[in-house]
């Protein structure tokens, strides 16, 4: 399919702005969302569309699962004792080879999803690199020009994330530099963020300081909700076992009002669970799930967390699953009855409701690594 308006910005922002649907009958701005993901060992971007409607639910072959279930690789906690092989659904993918040809069979992490964009980052090449699944077309980002060095302040680790500010209709990359004493009494330091602008193909520097935030190193990507993006982290100088200085820390994208913010985690989480958090997003809310112990055979958690009201403390709510977890996130894709969970590797239609949930079996493909939901779009990358 040839998209020839894709330099046109109007025609673009139009199809942005009236395509979110599934209407069949508009093939100009019809826009499908899809759900991509990476293998177990995080090789290979493969994606599928699933149906808004349900419609997929009622529809299960079971010699097909059948068959795929039994070739499934088996996870840890055995979800086929709970639904049997009768109850899974089976879906293909389709392996987007051409992202990444000159990198074949080579770990990718993606790093965040904005209209209709990925942001990703391959083993071994340190760049980053911008994918238009829909349009086929790949843009590799010019470095970073980072400072590994700030006065007496040493390079710990980088953070990213991706977002589109809609002052200026631009999609931005971020990339926050965390900065740490080489003590381990470390009451200095912080993030300085560095951003990148895909209209203008350039970076620059947010602010000509470092922020007084610690992010948590294994939480490297970026939670976009609300045109901001959010990292777990702790102010500098406070003790990061004490459960007052663990929170959210959110960079607004609005381009004259770039600045950090603070978002309180739930009270009731306490500092031993905090660090064991995961930052995500729940439907359309900020969502905090747990990790469990990997050395331990039985998962430990039932419950997460979901902010109803966005930037509001007091709105913090606690959901529960059927399923226990040692690792949970939302997938981003959800219809009228279900929600796409990942527990653990698998992925799983699970019903808030009724707490029912089905297994959803790719075909070829045994467990699921990172997993994200994106509407198609025709933004360029050239």
């Amino acid at each position: 399919m040839e998209f020839p308006n894709l330099d046109n910005s109007s025609f673009v922002a139009s199809h942005l702005d009236k395509g979110i649907g599934e209407d069949k009958d508009d093939l100009l701005f019809r826009r499908r969302r899809r759900v991509i993901f990476t293998d177990a060992a995080g090789n290979g971007l493969h994606s599928m569309h699933l149906d808004y409607d349900d419609e997929f639910l009622n529809h299960n072959n079971e010699e097909d699962a059948s068959s795929d279930h039994d070739n499934r690789n088996r996870n840890c906690f055995d979800f086929d004792e709970e639904v049997g092989g009768s109850n899974l659904l089976v879906t293909t993918a389709t392996e987007l080879q051409y992202v990444y040809s000159a990198l074949s069979c080579i770990s990718v992490s993606m790093l965040g999803c904005c209209n209709g964009l990925l942001l990703c980052m391959f083993l071994y090449d340190p760049q980053l690199y911008l994918v238009n699944p829909a349009t086929r077309q790949s843009k590799k980002l010019p470095e970073v020009p980072t400072e590994y060095l700030i006065d007496d302040l040493y390079y710990f680790c980088d953070v990213y994330g991706f977002g589109f500010d809609s002052s200026t209709h631009q999609h931005k990359v971020v990339n926050g530099v965390v900065y740490r004493t080489n003590t381990r009494d470390d009451d200095e330091g912080g993030v300085q963020f560095n951003v990148y602008t895909l209209e203008t193909n350039s970076w620059r520097q947010i602010h000509e300081y470092v922020f007084p935030y610690h992010i948590f190193p294994c939480r490297n990507k970026g939670t976009l909700l609300n045109g901001n993006l959010h990292w777990l982290g702790t102010r500098v100088g406070e003790d990061d076992n004490h459960h007052s200085s663990l929170l959210i820390v959110s960079l607004v994208l609005t381009q004259d009002q770039e600045e950090v913010r603070e978002i309180p985690l739930p009270r009731e989480i306490d500092s031993s669970r905090t660090l064991r958090s995961k930052l995500g997003v729940f439907r359309e809310w900020l969502c905090v799930t747990f990790e469990g112990d990997y050395g331990k055979a039985t998962p430990t958690f039932n419950e997460f967390w979901v902010m109803k009201e966005y930037g509001v403390g007091e709105s913090w709510t606690k959901m529960r699953v059927s399923i226990p977890y040692w690792n949970l996130s939302h997938s981003g894709f959800w219809t009228k009855s279900h929600d796409l969970m990942v527990f653990e590797e698998e992925l799983i239609m699970y019903n808030f409701n009724d707490h029912s949930f089905r297994n959803l079996c790719v075909r070829e493909i045994g467990k699921v690594g990172s997993v994200e939901t994106y509407w198609e779009s025709i933004v360029s990358l050239k």
